[in-house]
């Protein structure tokens, strides 16, 4: 295994990511023009459209990711157990973070939205709009959680948690957050990868981020399904989005019995998080790193990390992702025109 400095492996990964998540899109593409010419009847289908671009993902996209970098060395990070206690309690901080910075995003996303004349955007309502249940389930339960904590977690942290432990949680946090491409989920996506990242490398045991991204994602989804189950979401955060509180009110008043199922289960999302908030102040003490021999000194670690070519193209291409997609004009966008 040939060894590399600290700086080739980050510009590896930034590099290889990318390559990977372009191929997935020319390849979505290309099967996407096939399809198109062979039955537009079975592509005009928001749900074959998402097995399409889900199939290649997992399949290729992941995979060809972790082929490009599985040759850079790798430091066993050591095992231990989470305990029931431990994992209850990641599970209430989990969700605590991910609500407080999705209602954070949620109104920056707004603010955006109305200087921009576009309203706000989040192309997460519209593609579960696509999925039915089951598709929500496979993807969004089982294997999402999966192959993202291995490629934003495992494969990586295993090769750069020993240049320093702080960033290589925030590394592995913002990468995952920009590769979702919009701003809404780039805030709690990130947030939630600083917390599984740290998670893993305090425990080397990639299954307790899986499960406890599988019960987030899994939880929010049937969640959204049991208590907006019989709306038109992506309506009402039109609303929100646009700061339309009239059209949202009268939106309520017009589905009252469903938001006062919603309240119930809201009530109960709110004692987890009051739940959360107390538990990190009680255990933030547990909160700590630890140093390596070989780790990068502070004044070295930007420049490591970030000035290097592939993190570079890496960022650049998905914070214009991100911006595009606030002005509806971002790549996924793009190819559903150009397919037709």
């Amino acid at each position: 295994m040939k060894e590399t400095t600290p700086k080739q492996t980050y510009s590896r990964f930034g590099a290889c990511y990318l390559i990977g998540y372009v191929v997935y899109v020319a390849l979505v593409f290309i099967v996407s023009l096939i399809i198109h010419a062979i039955s537009p009847q079975l592509f005009a289908s928001g749900q074959a459209r998402m097995i399409i671009s889900f199939s290649i993902l997992y399949i290729i996209g992941y995979p060809l990711m972790y082929m490009l970098i599985k040759d850079l060395p790798v430091s066993e990070i050591p095992k231990k157990r989470l305990g029931i206690g431990g994992f209850l309690a990641s599970v209430c901080i989990a969700y605590t973070l991910m609500y407080l910075t999705n209602i954070t995003a949620l109104i920056v996303n707004a603010s955006i939205g109305k200087m921009t004349g576009r309203g706000g955007t989040n192309p997460i309502v519209n593609a579960l709009g696509n999925m039915s249940p089951v598709l929500q389930v496979l993807v969004v339960v089982i294997l999402a959680p999966i192959f993202e904590e291995l490629i934003f977690r495992k494969f990586l942290l295993d090769r750069v948690s020993r240049y320093g432990e702080v960033s290589a949680m925030l590394l592995s946090g913002f990468m995952f957050g920009l590769f979702h491409g919009n701003l809404v989920q780039f805030m709690y996506a990130s947030m939630l990868g600083f917390f599984f990242a740290f998670i893993y490398m305090r425990t080397g045991r990639i299954i307790y981020t899986m499960i406890l991204h599988a019960i987030v994602n899994g939880t929010s989804t049937f969640m959204t399904i049991i208590m907006f189950g019989d709306l038109d979401l992506s309506e009402m955060v039109n609303y929100l989005n646009n700061g339309d509180m009239e059209g949202y009110m009268q939106f309520v008043q017009n589905n009252m019995s469903t938001f006062a199922r919603a309240g119930l289960i809201g009530f109960a999302i709110i004692l987890i998080v009051i739940i959360g908030v107390i538990l990190m102040i009680v255990l933030r003490k547990k909160f700590k790193f630890e140093h390596h021999e070989g780790e990068l000194e502070k004044g070295k670690r930007f420049v490591t990390i970030v000035r290097n070519t592939g993190m570079i193209v890496y960022i650049i291409f998905w914070v214009a992702e991100i911006v595009l997609t606030q002005f509806g004009t971002g790549l996924s966008q793009l190819l559903d025109r150009l397919v037709g």
